[in-house]
């Protein structure tokens, strides 16, 4: 069963299963998760660090990242969440390519890996409502073991990027704008230098292959 607007709101309000949460961020069956300090973009030496004073992170076409979330999660060991990146940026081509979904007792910052699979670059602000999660209540809190830090990538009370986080997603990736950009260079390339060396070979054929003209020795 999934919990509309006020039950989520009483869920916070008692069990803190959201924190720094803001008011204006509910919706009648979810919660809009902002956009954390923390972004590491695939090719970059490490994760970087926003704040309201540098808050924009742009991902280039075909380009993979790793997002965080401004808020911290809770979640109670009789329900679980279902997380999903917002419908505006979908549109715009970006896809959540990690899990859908927040175990129960889950405690920390929720990562999202995402790729750019649309043709522009996508821009995203710190705070900024980036993600949604929904909230389901479990028929019991008979739920077994919690998932041991083997089996998940979210370690209990993960605050940030870790080194296996971005070890994960490889090393510098090929992108559409970085293609088109080797592509510009070696047209320059050919542009410039093919004149030049057309012009060298008609002189070398000039020099060494005489023409059929030319009047050969006389006797």
């Amino acid at each position: 069963m999934f919990l509309a607007h006020d039950e989520i709101k009483k869920l916070v309000e008692e069990k803190g299963v959201i924190l720094k949460s803001k008011p204006e961020q509910f919706h009648q069956s979810s919660y809009d998760l902002g956009l954390g300090k923390e972004v590491y973009i695939v090719g970059k030496d490490a994760p970087e660090t926003l704040s309201r004073h540098s808050p924009y992170i742009s991902i280039p076409p075909g380009q993979f990242a790793i997002l965080t979330c401004y808020e911290d999660i809770q979640m109670p060991d009789d329900h679980m969440g279902f997380i999903s990146l917002r419908t505006s940026f979908k549109f715009q081509g970006l896809v959540n390519i990690s899990g859908f979904h927040v175990d129960p007792t889950h405690r920390g910052t929720l990562l999202f890996a995402v790729q750019n699979v649309g043709p522009s670059d996508i821009r995203l602000k710190f705070e900024e409502p980036t993600f949604t999660i929904f909230f389901a209540k479990l028929t019991s809190n008979k739920i077994g073991k919690p998932r041991s830090e083997q089996d998940t990538r979210f370690k209990p009370w993960l605050s940030g990027i870790r080194l296996q986080d971005v070890q994960l997603l490889g090393g510098s990736s090929i992108t559409i704008a970085r293609l088109q950009k080797e592509i510009d260079q070696l047209k320059f390339i050919v542009f410039i230098y093919t004149p030049i060396v057309v012009a060298i070979l008609g002189a070398l054929i000039k020099l060494f292959w005489p023409s059929p003209l030319t009047p050969g020795p006389t006797h």
